[in-house]
Parts: structure tokens; sequence; C-alpha cells
């Protein structure tokens, strides 16, 4: 099999890192996502152009989202549970979340094409992608909202539509124009 075709796949590596991460949080088992993470960087990374280029952009996504959940959690626009959480203390944002933003850089190599279509795409992606998240967070009980709900849910969405923008950004500065489609 090629490496394009293997690369074509690793959607379905983030897809199930996800639902292993909300399943492990969900469970008492926040490592989970992490494991299910380093996995899927292990198969998928031997076979992707620009290895450092990618772990670069992914390490750089996971440390600006990990501030950026940090300071909705500081500001209390949300709090994780004590019971989604492992490691990391509980002011700063929960490793569940940290390793989502994590897979979400590392697959950013696959969907950069998609997010730079236009310069609203990736806004109306983070808003939507916000709120989906952190509504079925609130639902699984790894994450308290103030009430009304729809205000921390705005406050997110905001912020999403800032910060994904500037990861679709970040990935074409630090990938250049190369695109998986590129390599079939």
């Amino acid at each position: 099999m090629s490496a394009a075709i293997i690369m074509k796949y690793s959607p379905l590596g983030f897809f199930i890192t996800v639902f292993a991460t909300y399943q492990g949080a969900r469970n008492g088992m926040p490592w989970l996502g992490f494991l299910f993470f380093m996995i899927t960087l292990l198969v998928f990374l031997p076979f992707s152009p620009l290895k450092k280029e990618r772990i670069y952009l992914t390490l750089i996504v996971g440390a600006a989202g990990f501030f950026v959940d940090s300071a909705l959690i500081g500001t209390g626009v949300y709090h994780a549970s004590a019971s989604s959480r492992w490691l990391i203390p509980h002011w700063f944002c929960p490793e569940w979340i940290l390793t989502l933003w994590l897979n979400f850089g590392f697959a950013l190599f696959v969907f950069k094409l998609f997010l730079s279509r236009n310069r609203i795409t990736p806004v109306i992606v983070g808003i939507v992608f916000a709120m989906l998240i952190y509504a079925n967070a609130s639902r699984m009980g790894l994450i308290t909202l103030q009430s009304p709900t729809i205000l921390p849910l705005g406050i997110i969405a905001a912020s999403f539509a800032i910060f994904i923008p500037v990861c679709a950004w970040l990935a074409n500065k630090i990938c250049g124009g190369q695109y998986v489609s590129e390599h079939s």
C-alpha cells in the first residue's frame, strides 16, 4: 500500500482517537485518549511527508489549545470534572482536552486543504465544532457550563472562531502548500 493511500486513512485515526478520548475521560481513564493518539501518531507519521513539521505543528497547536482552554477554565467559562482528570491540576486544561488539541494539531496536515478554502471556512468550523464538542462534553458530565449554557458556549465558539483560523494559517505556514492529495 502506498504512503499516499495510508495518509488518506489518517482521518480514521483522528476520529478513533477522539472517540477513545471521550470514552476514556467519561469512564475514569483520562489517559486512554492520549494512548490512542500516540498509536495514531506512530502508525501514520512514518508515511507522512514533512514529519518534523507535523510534529512541530502538533506541539504548537497542543500548547496553544492548552492555553486557550486553561484561560476558559480560569475565567470560569466552564469547569472540568475532577473525575475526568489524571495529573494536571484543576486550574489547567485537563488531559483529555489537551489530547484533543494534540490530535487536531497532528490532523491539520490532512484537514488544512479544506480549512484553507476561504477565510470563512475555518471560522464556521471553529464555531460548529466548539458548540458540538463542549455541549457534548457537558451532556457527558465531563464539564460544567455556567448557566445559561448559551453564554459560555458563545464565548467558547467565539474563541474557536479566532483560534481555528490561526491553526489553519499555522498549518499552511509550517507545512507550506503541500497537501495529502498531492501525494497520490
